[in-house]
């Protein structure tokens, strides 16, 4: 680390003083691409949980602060590698730590879908950026574990920030893996550049889930699982197996942490995240936003063809914004000519007020929603048809199916556009107890292997779960009656 005289000082109200060498301050976080961050929400729950007004700027911050305590940790353990391997993977983890939401989307995750599109070839840009065969043979080799704002990151990082990471000595094709998650497929020539990139992309315990887990919790004021962030990174170990491969272990001392952190994680996908609030919100603010983008590409209004909406979305969010090769950033509207340039919250919220009258944008600068969800939780839902004692598990399909829909709007006269199903669950990503290993008696062995029936504190598959939301109009008892009965009857059809 710089020495003290060459570090500025920022105060953060979760990790108290985060040291960054000033250079790193006048080179990334004094430029328009980071200072950017700041005016992007961390995640998407205000419209419940009012105090949470944090920022990917913070969080940025936040994970910097915490990969450089990853990194002292493990120093010492790795004090018989070669320092010309050593400068370049921790100098390469400190800016991936630092860079890696460097182009989020506005609004945290809600709009990155659309940035990667026919106009956005993400995937093409980074591997051109990159410039190395095995890296993009590598990406080919396995599921893309990336999402669309890490590769806009990785390529924002690399396209404007090359020139830096090079001066400091890290490795750009390592600093776009980290980002991404795009492990070499060499497990055993680089088995601690893998463990490095798990340390910062990784799907148990990494320096951004840290971040976040301790955050979101911190601002939102919501109580759970208390995480002890110092002692679980005490608890990293670097290990070589007897082949001579690197293993990122855990000591048992922190079997605690990691049953918190995965609490924590679980609270925030299922009551924070995947809150009925909230995901109505999210999906009403693309739809305002769609509208938006449609009056300025194409100057109309109350456009309902679902084709057209999309597309003016996407030529709104896209790669363009953040970085084009004849080194221009921003788009211009076809209709109004703005220039959308390095997109914030604020630049979606002002292009939407040019149609406030809009019903979808009505709605969402007010908070006056048309539609209500005819369930608020997995525990609601599963009471209300408790009484088909099964049935539910046979039909539950046909409820969250678009065919769910058409059987609504029919009986009760209401627009198909006016109800919608939205799912509820995360994606299940297997077992967290196999990704994990452990460090005990100086021997590597995985935490399953040690516990095999012991898997109750690592999330186990979720039933798939999804909200049906319905006009305000219409009543919600009435709606749910006709369900009743129209899964009792497929039953009672498939049991004579």
């Amino acid at each position: 680390m710089e020495k003290l005289s060459k570090v500025k000082r920022m105060l953060d109200s979760v990790h108290g003083q985060i040291k960054i060498p000033k250079d790193w301050c006048e080179k990334i976080i004094d430029t328009p691409y980071f200072q950017r961050l700041r005016r992007i929400e961390q995640n998407s729950c205000r419209t419940v949980f009012p105090s949470a007004r944090h920022d990917r700027f913070i969080h940025s911050l936040g994970v910097f602060h915490l990969g450089c305590q990853i990194i002292n940790c493990i120093n010492e353990q790795l004090k018989d590698e070669q320092t010309e391997r050593l400068n370049p993977l921790y100098e390469s983890y400190r800016l991936a730590c630092l860079l890696h939401d460097v182009a989020h989307a506005p609004f945290s995750h809600t709009f990155e879908s659309f940035y990667d599109n026919q106009w956005s070839d993400l995937r093409g840009k980074l591997c051109e950026i990159v410039n190395v065969q095995q890296f993009t043979e590598d990406w080919d080799s396995i599921p893309d574990p990336s999402a669309p704002h890490e590769r806009m990151s990785a390529i924002v990082a690399l396209g404007i920030y090359g020139k830096f990471i090079e001066r400091k000595g890290g490795n750009k094709e390592l600093v776009a893996r980290m980002i991404t998650g795009i492990e070499y497929s060499d497990k055993i020539k680089y088995s601690l550049e893998n463990a490095m990139i798990n340390l910062i992309h990784g799907e148990v315990i990494d320096a951004d889930g840290l971040d976040y887990v301790c955050r979101d919790a911190w601002a939102s004021g919501y109580s759970t699982a208390k995480v002890d962030v110092e002692r679980l990174i005490a608890s990293i170990k670097i290990v070589k197996d007897v082949y001579g491969i690197y293993h990122l272990c855990y000591t048992t001392k922190c079997l605690n942490e990691i049953e918190a952190v995965l609490k924590v994680k679980s609270f925030q996908q299922f009551y924070v995240i995947n809150h009925h609030t909230v995901t109505y919100e999210q999906k009403l603010l693309v739809k305002a936003m769609e509208s938006a983008a449609v009056y300025h590409y194409f100057g109309e209004i109350n456009v309902s063809d679902k084709a057209k909406r999309k597309e003016a979305l996407e030529k709104l969010c896209n790669i363009k914004t953040f970085y084009n090769d004849n080194n221009e950033v921003g788009i211009k509207t076809e209709h109004t000519s703005i220039k959308v340039s390095l997109p914030m919250d604020d630049d979606f919220i002002s292009l939407m007020k040019y149609i406030k009258e809009d019903k979808y944008v009505k709605q969402w600068l007010s908070r006056n929603y048309n539609l209500v969800a005819l369930w608020k939780s997995k525990a609601d839902f599963y009471q209300i048809f408790n009484s088909l004692r099964g049935a539910v598990l046979k039909k539950k399909s046909w409820i969250f199916h678009p065919d769910c829909r058409t059987f609504i709007a029919k009986k009760f006269t209401i627009s198909e556009d006016d109800i919608w199903i939205t799912r509820a669950t995360p994606k299940y990503k297997g077992n967290y107890a196999k990704k994990v290993e452990l460090y005990v008696n100086e021997e590597i062995i995985g935490y399953q292997e040690l516990f095999p029936t012991d898997v109750h504190s690592y999330e186990p598959p979720q039933n798939e779960f999804y909200y049906v939301y319905v006009p305000r109009s219409v009543n919600k008892d009435d709606i749910l009656k006709a369900l009743k009965e129209e899964v009792l009857k497929y039953f009672m059809e498939r049991n004579r």
